[in-house]
């Protein structure tokens, strides 16, 4: 059962977990470990524990390298939402649009270049958006995270852990109604 007032931070934490990895992700590590104890009562968040384990113990160049393998080389497990429904269709051109006008009509402004269906961009804009649109948005989606967790767990990626909390987490919220 989720608690609508833990979702903005739970969404904040998944997107900074699901982000590129650099110096500052590594250094927050105990920050990160200590959000997750605040959210004790989603046991569905458990599994991000084993990857800040993953985090504590794996030099930043190898996860860079594994994060860069998985999500940017491979397109079975790419970040981008709307490639896992659409691929390279002119379909996903629309999408894509109508993702920069979900961000438009709510004042979300993105601060970086990446496509606004990139998961973590995605999950930041569900941890400041209306519940209304935060429901549209996972209804559509869960699916294609379900499928990008188990094709984690598949190739046994240090990621299938987040990606497996986070459907998982999607999954409360849309059951109870965010």
């Amino acid at each position: 059962m989720a608690k609508q007032e833990h979702r903005p931070r739970i969404f904040k934490l998944f997107s900074v977990l699901l982000s590129y990895p650099d110096e500052d992700l590594l250094e927050s590590s105990e920050d990160l470990r200590f959000e997750l104890s605040t959210l004790s009562e989603f046991p569905t968040m458990a599994p991000c524990r084993y990857f800040l384990d993953f985090l504590d113990s794996t030099p930043l160049i190898v996860v860079e390298e594994i994060y860069t393998t998985v999500f940017d080389f491979n397109v079975q497990t790419c970040l981008n939402l709307t490639y896992h429904e659409h691929g390279e269709t002119r379909e996903r051109g629309a999408a894509l649009a109508s993702f920069r006008q979900l961000y438009k009509n709510e004042g979300y402004e993105q601060s970086n270049s990446e496509l606004p269906d990139y998961l973590p961009v995605a999950l930041e804009f569900l941890s400041l958006c209306s519940d209304e649109t935060c429901s549209a948005i996972l209804d559509r989606h869960i699916p294609h995270m379900d499928v990008l967790a188990a094709r984690l767990k598949e190739l046994g990626h240090p990621y299938h852990n987040v990606m497996e909390a986070l459907s998982l987490t999607c999954r409360e919220f849309t059951a109870k109604g965010v």
